[in-house]
């Protein structure tokens, strides 16, 4: 083998290399992710506070949406990336934060998915361990948290909610609302609590949307 054929097999070898490499990425992040997948890559990119790989399950346009409560009422949270272990422009509100940075999801023995409407908790008694993802816009307890919201804002914050809020939270709630159809609820219950998050299916591909904090906080 010459040298120029030498070099030309260095170039065929690294470009393989790269096909690989992007094919490995597909295969991860990419259009073929089932929800097995995603479910698998929210616990390990949490559980190992990751914040590259955790912010490779957001979509770009939707970002994450982080429902929380706020004294007896439920809170919510937009961002568009988060960072788990320092306070910067990708935080939540406090405590959400700090709860993140120590926060682990325990895995259950089986690790396999269970489709079911069923929540099997209520506040601090769970019912059955496993994972168990619902049907496809069946829940919608942001919509359902923006819509409580704005009928109560003048009880909530304490005067009348002008035109202008009464038009956003209505696109808000538009928008919101359009994703939960396309959204599936992910409960796993553990020995020591429950994790729900939503997963959203949008051109083929699933994306983490919301985590909810709300639905398994009994302290309100």
């Amino acid at each position: 083998m010459n040298k120029k054929q030498g070099a030309a097999m260095r170039i065929l070898r690294q470009a393989i290399l790269l096909l690989m490499s992007c094919f490995t990425h597909i295969a991860v992040y990419g259009q073929h992710r089932t929800v097995q997948q995603i479910v698998d890559q929210v616990i390990h990119s949490y559980n190992n506070k990751d914040s590259i790989a955790f912010n490779a399950l957001l979509n770009k346009e939707l970002g994450l949406y982080f429902i929380t409560t706020l004294g007896v009422n439920n809170h919510w949270t937009h961002t568009s990336k988060i960072s788990f272990n320092h306070h910067t422009d990708c935080s939540i509100n406090t405590p959400y934060q700090d709860f993140m940075a120590q926060d682990q999801i325990s895995i259950p023995k089986s690790k396999n998915i269970t489709y079911s409407d069923r929540p099997f908790f209520e506040c601090e008694t769970i019912y059955k361990k496993g994972i168990f993802v619902a049907n496809k816009g069946k829940y919608h307890p942001l919509s359902e948290s923006i819509i409580f919201y704005k009928t109560h804002y003048s009880g909530i914050i304490g005067e009348e909610i002008t035109l202008d809020k009464a038009q956003e939270l209505d696109l808000l709630y538009s928008g919101v609302k359009r994703m939960e159809n396309q959204s599936r609820r992910i409960i796993i219950n553990s020995d020591t609590g429950t994790f729900i998050f939503y997963v959203t299916k949008i051109k083929g591909q699933w994306w983490l949307t919301i985590i909810d904090f709300a639905s398994a906080d009994c302290s309100v």
